[in-house]
């Protein structure tokens, strides 16, 4: 960011293949198919990148409730700066910022600062620069978070859930069809207030989605919306000293009960398909999503002793992304040869606006080993120079993607966007300077080769390249060319039996242009000249281990380092670990079917040391996190009735998952806590 603050009777009806849903069923905790590395439904085996897919059965056994949560299924993501918790922040394969662009819903890129939600399906990961079909991206890869859509099938679950820190949450979800006209509808609702953790805050949230959907002979039509109104607490975590936590107490916040973010975000799709012929549909798409919010932070200083410093900090946002896109997708015969072909074209339009920014007085007198609230007012001190940042970045891209099977094993798969951007920003409350007007070209290409050699093994490897527009400016209103990245990848996708998932992928991947800072006699300034590098390795095991027996296994290692920088040349990235590792295991337990079925599960996540800085000059312990799940089904009077209770960190363990790059600011992971959820499906 650039700111600190910042089943039943099925109707039958003609199949439609909708960019983001599901084409196929999820099939527990693995999937054949995932829309994402495509934008159509070509087979994940068919593809030269790595993808992963967290289904709707892990969310569920698993109670899901953040994407940070949903990235311990996945191999090489880890937790990055949360902006004090108001931001998703997850680092793929070394890259990526709370603000990196790399997070979509429905495929459509977001500027929310938190994505997950009661509306998501799954969350599919591709792993690698994506920026020929999606754009400027960190090279590290995205995530694309999958939205509930309308049934056919006619069905309502209510929902309930008690948290073991004290209040909990009510859900609604319906679907079903309107009658005979080809409409479906789907409403989600849910309200949720819960008690942060920590000694004081809670964590509220009202959301409203309604969606509707059609399906005729040859066309069809989605249209979505979701409103989340929001308060959480903004909360900047423990202090370190020397390198270490310092001897406090773990849940005991060091801000004000004041410390929040609050506002609204929304959501908005509409996509309409239309079938050309037999082989080949068109598409068209607009997105829209908001988010309003408000930061009230109480920000750390400077620690003398025990004394910490903090001033009233904090900001008003209004974060918007418009995006419209115009797809072909076809199966063409040439020569005896399939072409899995995917034309477009889109534009893209990301504003992000900073209004009244606070700025208060360092105040000292706040004792971190006896904590006493209220010393510090509410943020109240505007600055003149640093509130209304504008910060818009406009593209406009054509692109082409050919899955070219040459025979029925080798598959070659090319790929290129054309994007013209602009970029502009100004600040200033009072006189409002500009501090960059230019724009660019960019042609980024994909190369890929599938090679199919049995019906359960195929092998790829791929070389592709990524851009990101820098929104870096200096205090001499300096600006940078856009920051390239190169990858190089091999990998292997095995299925050993059926219902069970293999992947392996090895990727070399360098980045350019990245800005360094210093500072001289008070004045930064700043130099492209920066070089990054990450090379790895990735393992995903998912999917059914044996008869009622299903598995969640990954292991990553991923080497980073900064490659040529004036002053921390050598060091690793920051928040990305060398190594990490998860293992999961759920079993069906055989019980007779008059006491329900019952459900069981547990595993643990593994993160390895991190550099908590670029400097490196202070670094995060690893840690290991258990969870584990018990869940109890039945009919009752007639309808599908389950209980289930999570435990999350079993074990109590503190850990700290990532920083902000200073020892005052340092995320405390969340001890033990329990989740008691109920559902009736009718």
């Amino acid at each position: 960011m650039a700111s600190p603050l910042r089943a039943q009777d099925t109707l039958e009806l003609p199949t439609t293949n909708v960019q983001g849903s599901r084409v196929t069923q999820d099939e527990g905790y693995t999937t054949s198919q995932a829309s994402t590395a495509s934008k159509s439904d070509v087979p994940i085996k068919e593809e030269a990148q790595s993808i992963n897919v967290v289904t709707q059965q892990t969310l569920a056994d698993y109670q899901v409730r953040s994407l940070n949560d949903a990235m311990k299924f996945v191999s090489g993501v880890s937790q990055g700066n949360t902006l004090g918790g108001s931001r998703d922040s997850l680092v793929k394969r070394g890259f990526g910022t709370n603000d990196d662009g790399s997070i979509l819903r429905d495929g459509v890129r977001s500027n929310l600062g938190h994505n997950f939600s009661a509306t998501t399906e799954r969350v599919e990961v591709l792993k690698g620069p994506a920026s020929m079909l999606y754009g400027a991206l960190e090279p590290g890869g995205l995530i694309n978070v999958i939205s509930k859509k309308p049934e056919y099938t006619q069905s309502t679950t209510l929902s309930g859930s008690a948290y073991s820190e004290g209040g909990g949450t009510m859900a609604l979800d319906t679907t079903g069809p309107l009658g005979d006209t080809g409409l479906a509808y789907r409403l989600i609702a849910e309200r949720g207030h819960e008690d942060y953790w920590r000694n004081y805050g809670v964590n509220e949230s009202t959301l409203v989605a309604p969606s509707l959907a059609w399906t005729g002979e040859r066309a069809s039509l989605n249209l979505s919306y979701e409103y989340n109104e929001y308060s959480n607490p903004f909360d900047r975590g423990t202090v370190f000293k020397n390198g270490h936590p310092a001897d406090i107490d773990y849940d005991k916040r060091l801000d004000e009960p004041w410390a929040k973010s609050v506002g609204i975000r929304e959501t908005a799709t509409a996509r309409f398909e239309y079938e050309l012929s037999e082989a080949w549909k068109t598409r068209v798409t607009y997105g829209w999503n908001n988010d309003r919010y408000s930061l009230s932070i109480a920000q750390p200083n400077s620690l003398i002793g025990n004394n910490l410093r903090r001033a009233a900090n904090g900001a008003h946002y209004d974060d918007e992304t418009r995006y419209a896109s115009w797809d072909f997708i076809g199966k063409q015969e040439l020569f005896g040869q399939r072409h899995d072909v995917l034309i477009g074209a889109d534009n893209q339009v990301s504003d992000q606006y900073r209004g009244k920014t606070y700025r208060g007085a360092v105040r000292g007198g706040f004792d971190i080993t006896a904590p006493v609230y209220g010393g510090l007012g509410e943020p109240s001190v505007i600055s003149p120079t640093q509130s209304n940042l504008s910060n818009q970045l406009t593209s406009s891209s054509v692109y082409l993607k050919d899955n070219w099977h040459l025979d029925d094993r080798w598959i070659l798969v090319l790929g290129g966007r054309y994007q013209h951007y602009d970029q502009f920003a100004k600040q200033g409350l009072v006189t409002r300077v500009p501090v960059r007007d230019d724009n660019g070209d960019a042609f980024v290409p994909f190369l890929g080769l599938v090679y199919k050699a049995t019906e359960a093994l195929s092998l790829y490897g791929n070389y592709s390249r990524s851009f990101k527009p820098n929104d870096t400016v200096d205090d001499n209103l300096s600006t940078f060319k856009p920051e390239e990245g190169r990858s190089y990848e091999i990998g292997a996708k095995y299925d050993p039996l059926p219902g069970l998932n293999i992947n392996l992928a090895l990727f070399d991947i360098e980045k350019k242009n990245v800005v360094t800072s210093s500072t001289v006699n008070g004045v930064t300034l700043a130099e492209a000249a920066g070089k990054v590098g990450s090379q790895g390795l990735e393992l995903d095991i998912t999917g059914r281990l044996a008869e009622r027996w299903d598995l969640i296994g990954t292991y990553a290692y991923t080497h980073t380092e900064i490659l040529d920088d004036p002053k921390n040349e050598g060091h690793r990235l920051p928040d990305a670990p060398k190594h990490t590792a998860s293992l999961y295991l759920s079993h069906h337990l055989n019980v007779p079917a008059e006491f329900g079925a019952w459900h069981a599960g547990a595993g643990a996540r593994y993160v390895g040391e991190r550099a908590a800085n670029a400097a490196n000059d202070f670094w995060l312990s690893s840690y290991t996190v258990a969870d584990a799940f018990l869940r109890w089904e039945a009919p009752v009077f007639g309808q599908k009735t389950s209980l289930q209770l999570n435990v999350d960190n079993l074990f109590d363990k503190q850990y700290y998952p990532s920083s902000t790059g200073s020892q005052l600011q340092v995320n405390v992971g969340e001890p033990r806590t329990a989740k008691l959820s109920a559902s009736v499906t009718f």
